[in-house]
């Protein structure tokens, strides 16, 4: 029988009734400093990349969101066999999205989440994990549903799903219609209901139920 876990009891790790302390696998932490918003940055390009030899462009935009102190980002970060972490996933948070007409249905807030992108070579589980804690976190904020939008170049053409969309459905996320995104880009338009997923064994959550927008210092020597 599998022991019945608590809560994380802080640095990552959750206690089983048998006493045994045990790292969660995975860490959602927000990416506060000039190197970790780095990292995200070169995490981006790397699968731009990546895309850009199967022929489907990335914005060179996205890499430079990362790199700006007041966007919310948090990145998914994995403990390798080395003992070591790496950076996984990342993406940006907006505790307030500006909903679109066919997203107006939805009751009380909402979260929203863009620019996700998770490191090349990777299987769909990064993507899994993402998707688990974004409709956990809304619930912990109290938000009723994470909206995202896909670029509709990654979804398929003529009207066709691509695999891409596939999964994502697969994985809970809910199609809401098709429309532009405020650069111009077609896009399928998600939304996804949020619901405590029981993460606290998988995924340690350090990423704060209130973001204050403040940014923190750099890293670099002031002098």
């Amino acid at each position: 029988m599998n022991a019945t876990r608590t809560a994380p009891a802080g640095g990552g790790f959750e206690t089983p009734t048998d006493g045994i302390r045990v790292r969660a696998p995975y860490e959602m932490r927000p990416l506060n400093t000039d190197a970790e918003r780095a990292a995200a940055a070169a995490l981006v390009e790397d699968r731009a990349r990546w895309l850009a030899n199967r022929d489907i462009g990335v914005p060179h935009h996205h890499e430079a969101a990362y790199r700006d102190a007041w966007a919310e980002a948090v990145g998914l970060y994995e403990d390798n066999i080395d003992g070591e972490e790496a950076l996984v996933g990342c993406l940006l948070l907006h505790r307030q999205p500006d909903l679109r007409p066919c997203d107006t249905d939805t009751e009380g807030p909402s979260l929203g989440i863009s620019l996700v992108y998770t490191a090349p070579g990777r299987d769909d589980k990064v993507g899994w994990l993402i998707t688990l804690w974004a409709s956990d976190f809304a619930d912990r904020i109290n938000a009723s549903w994470v909206h995202a939008e896909v670029p509709s170049r990654h979804t398929g053409g003529g009207g066709t799903p691509g695999r891409l969309l596939n999964h994502l459905r697969s994985i809970g996320w809910l199609v809401t219609g098709t429309g532009l995104s405020r650069d111009g880009e077609g896009v399928t338009r998600l939304r996804l209901i949020a619901q405590d997923r029981g993460l606290a064994a998988m995924v340690h959550c350090t990423v704060p139920l209130q973001h204050t927008g403040n940014p923190e210092p750099k890293d670099e020597d002031p002098r």
